[in-house]
């Protein structure tokens, strides 16, 4: 089913940006206007957007998420994160990731999969990011950054970022994705 494909990539969006509109939506699933987002909604007999977004978001599950465990006093809620290709043509999220966050809900993670050996030794391909977009860049933190074709890693230093291979400035063109709050690596037996 064709139409499946585009909620699962609305619904992606949304765990990014629980806040996104519908013409936020129309713009990135690059449709010619927001009608088009309310017709597949319709089609996967949701009667709008604020339903699909409960739905989406945990509001409405039949099975709350209650795995749950306390880290260095602090409550953990398990969450799953859309992961994403990290050639920003393939729109679709290739994966879930599970990640233990401080929110039931949070707003603006997602994961990503390195798709380069081009950040090594710090980051291999295969490696799997988890990226904030609404955590602040600090100082000597590891930032993503994107153009409209891929990812690329940055390092943060003196509040520029700098790339880590060459230690020159990115250009402007390259737009800050978020800020890397973790990387997993999986190593070959």
């Amino acid at each position: 089913m064709q139409y499946s494909n585009y909620l699962t990539q609305m619904a992606a969006l949304i765990k990014q940006n629980p806040s996104i509109t519908v013409r936020e939506l129309a713009t990135e699933l690059r449709f010619a206007d927001s009608k088009s987002v309310y017709y597949w909604l319709e089609k996967g007999n949701y009667r709008g957007i604020n339903e699909f977004k409960r739905q989406i978001l945990g509001v409405e599950q039949p099975h709350p998420n209650t795995f749950q465990l306390e880290i260095r006093g602090v409550q953990h809620y398990l969450v799953v994160l859309p992961v994403l290709d990290w050639n920003l043509k393939q729109k679709n999220p290739v994966g879930e990731w599970h990640y233990f966050h401080n929110h039931p809900h949070p707003r603006g993670l997602f994961a990503v999969r390195v798709g380069t050996t081009q950040f090594a030794p710090w980051f291999c391909e295969g490696d799997v990011l988890v990226v904030s977009e609404s955590v602040p860049r600090e100082k000597d933190t590891w930032v993503l950054l994107k153009t409209a074709q891929e990812f690329f890693v940055g390092k943060t230093v003196n509040n520029t970022v700098i790339d880590p291979i060459t230690l020159r400035t990115f250009p402007t063109s390259f737009k800050t994705a978020g800020t890397i709050l973790s990387q997993t690596r999986h190593l070959a037996p």
